[in-house]
């Protein structure tokens, strides 16, 4: 009889293939093979999907400039929110996970960067599940509409066989990091993490991660973490361990009344020479591209732990980029993201290829170079070597005509 209940308790403790029983998204990532992870934050879940085979090879460029129509006609109808993007690396499959009806039915629709979007089903997908350790409880609500629950997974980032997840716990310091390994096996660690916030001039232990991505700095790896109102923290992947309480290096400030949407750790070409940057993608303002020189170097001073002043960016140097409207934001490949946006001329939701190292499409702006009579020669030969190569490209991209030098 022991020995049943014991291969009972085991048998329990394996998470098994079924069909996933999504109640909500508020996060996506991939992980390894097709596995793509779906925060539930109703369930107190993450759920690992085993999705179908790529629709199509990378390489295409996105412009989706109609996308709430392609995804109603992906859903049946509109959708009432657009929650979340996560590209499918070594494909051409964007994912984008959206709430439908009153009901606020969760949805997950793959879009090919041919315009192609269709419904992934739910309740046929195979999916194992993990049920999240002290995840938080209660109906209290943020300015009467957002549910702390919400807050449970607020970004997700996979390495090296582990998934790190940030949100909120159950616990006396309630901003948290969580790590599991995958495939699924029941081990889950929680660490609570408390930093100091310049622009608010406190340790702060509640309020969570916004966005995350992994950097080396020293030699070893780190988190590199993004909060409300934008201060920037460096967390040793060392140092997260199961039931520590961590506070972590508060390196920049980079500005007030802003929360990020995104972090990504990409390379780009400037001046002919490669060089890596972290991109912040904000809410409230543009972007940031910060070079990771600058990250590695604040990371070897002390942190932060004077209040900056009001309206005023301290510990890195970065460059805005024109990158405002950005809801989410992912590597599609080398040399491009993939960005949900808001067309601030015609309020569209947009699905979008941009450059990087460029970081801007060419039919956003109406300029001196598209009006009948424009000479690249105008101000000599330097504007045909840049400037028509690169509008050529941008035009080619966007499915347009390309100028010709006139």
């Amino acid at each position: 009889m022991k020995l049943y209940l014991t291969a009972l308790l085991l048998l329990c403790a394996i998470p098994r293939v079924l069909a996933a029983e999504v109640q909500s998204v508020s996060r996506l990532a991939f992980g390894p093979d097709g596995i793509l992870f779906v925060a539930d934050w109703k369930a107190s879940s993450i759920h690992a999907l085993a999705l179908p085979a790529a629709s199509g090879p990378a390489g295409r460029h996105f412009n989706v400039r109609d996308l709430d129509r392609r995804l109603a006609g992906a859903l049946g109808e509109p959708p009432a929110a657009i929650v979340d993007l996560a590209m499918r690396p070594g494909t051409g499959d964007a994912y984008v996970a959206v709430v439908v009806g009153a009901a606020q039915t969760p949805a997950v629709v793959r879009l090919g960067s041919n315009g192609r979007a269709e419904r992934l089903d739910l309740a046929a997908t195979k999916a194992t599940s993990l049920s999240l350790k002290d995840a938080p409880k209660g109906d209290l609500k943020f300015w009467e509409e957002t549910p702390l629950r919400s807050l449970t997974v607020t970004d997700m980032a996979w390495r090296e066989g582990k998934l790190y997840v940030a949100g909120l716990a159950n616990t006396d310091f309630s901003s948290a990091l969580r790590v599991v390994s995958y495939p699924f096996g029941g081990d889950q660690s929680v660490t609570t993490v408390a930093i100091y916030h310049t622009m608010h001039d406190q340790i702060e232990t509640r309020a969570p991660i916004r966005a995350m991505t992994f950097v080396t700095l020293g030699g070893e790896p780190h988190l590199l973490a993004a909060y409300t109102c934008t201060p920037l923290v460096t967390i040793p992947l060392a140092a997260i361990k199961d039931g520590a309480k961590l506070t972590g290096k508060t390196i920049a400030e980079l500005g007030f009344g802003n929360a990020p949407n995104g972090m990504l750790a990409y390379t780009a070409e400037v001046n002919g020479s490669p060089m890596e940057f972290v991109l912040v993608a904000n809410g409230m303002r543009s972007s940031d591209a910060v070079p990771m020189a600058e990250i590695e170097a604040a990371n070897a001073r002390a942190g932060l732990s004077r209040m900056v002043p009001f309206g005023e960016t301290a510990g890195v140097r970065s460059t805005p980029l024109p990158l405002a409207g950005v809801f989410r934001i992912d590597n599609q490949d080398a040399g491009r993201f993939v960005a949900l946006r808001r067309n601030a001329e015609t309020g569209a939701s947009e699905l979008v290829s941009i450059a990087k190292g460029l970081y801007l499409r060419r039919s956003d702006f109406v300029a001196e170079y598209n009006f009948p009579g424009y000479s690249y020669k105008a101000n000599g030969q330097v504007q045909t070597d840049y400037l028509l190569p690169m509008h050529q490209r941008l035009n080619r991209e966007e499915g347009f005509p390309p100028p010709v030098d006139r």
